[in-house]
């Protein structure tokens, strides 16, 4: 009997000393100054205070140094136009990045490329106190502070859904370049922007504003890809678009010498048959 005891504790012992080891990786981890100051600050400008969309939760405070002392459960963003399902629990900064990058990305991408517009994105993971990709005794996510989404698709008005896993590689060539334009854009609004390519992350655009120098001014963005070119329709419902400008003041020194131009010279034509 006691050997049979003796036999069942071993793997008792192997789990019970993963499962204190990686508590022990956790507890030795110190909360950067950084994020409290980020979230305190974002806060105080109160971006979402009349948001119906955007509420402020009880702190969550774990045995270990995950949490955030604001967290903010998100339903929908930018006014209610683009609604997060499941609901989101991130902390403000995120949910500021969050905005601006589908405001000055993902709906003008959508719009372009598919001619339709963004109205829901599908999330795989908001706060979850954890390791870096799951991984048990690994160095804290930053999942584990409210400062990371994971983005597995897409809805768009029309009906349609792109989806990461399915359409990075098999959609069409106005989908496979609407991603890659939505995930090269999103390291101008996030620290580290990982997608497909990278392992764990074959059906999801993983974002987070985690500091990778002391500014908190380094990018780390992976697979590393150019915006794609505008292509000639394919098939029905795929958009002609000749351009589009995600930048107002370079659309403007491109266009307003050109139509300066074409005004002098319809002036010059009228002033020559009038004489």
């Amino acid at each position: 009997m006691a050997r049979r005891v003796a036999y069942l504790a071993v793997p008792a012992l192997v789990v019970l000393s993963t499962v204190l080891s990686s508590c022990a990786l956790f507890k030795f981890e110190r909360r950067a100054e950084w994020r409290g100051d980020a979230e305190q600050a974002c806060m105080a400008a109160r971006p979402f205070r009349r948001d119906n969309f955007i509420e402020q939760l009880r702190p969550i405070r774990e045995e270990l140094v995950c949490g955030m002392s604001k967290p903010l459960s998100v339903t929908a963003l930018n006014d209610g136009t683009v609604v997060v399902g499941p609901t989101a629990t991130i902390g403000c900064p995120m949910a500021v990045a969050l905005e601006q990058w589908l405001e000055g990305s993902v709906r003008q991408a959508a719009w372009t490329r598919l001619g339709s517009q963004v109205v829901g994105i599908h999330q795989l993971s908001s706060y979850a106190c954890r390791g870096r990709n799951g991984v048990v005794g690994a160095q804290l996510s930053e999942h584990a502070f409210g400062n990371a989404l994971d983005i597995a698709s897409f809805e768009l008005a029309d009906g349609r859904t792109v989806s990461v896993e399915d359409d990075w590689s098999r959609g069409t060539q106005a989908e496979r370049d609407f991603l890659r334009e939505i995930l090269a854009t999103a390291c101008q609004y996030f620290n580290t922007v990982l997608g497909p390519g990278v392992e764990f992350h074959y059906d999801h655009f993983h974002l987070d504003l985690a500091h990778h120098n002391s500014a908190g001014t380094s990018r780390y963005c992976r697979p590393q890809i150019s915006v794609p070119p505008m292509r000639t329709a394919e098939a029905p419902g795929d958009v002609i678009a000749p351009f589009a400008f995600a930048d107002e003041a370079r659309a403007a020194t491109i266009i307003e010498p050109a139509a300066l131009a074409a005004g002098q010279a319809i002036g010059e034509l009228i002033e020559a048959l009038a004489q």
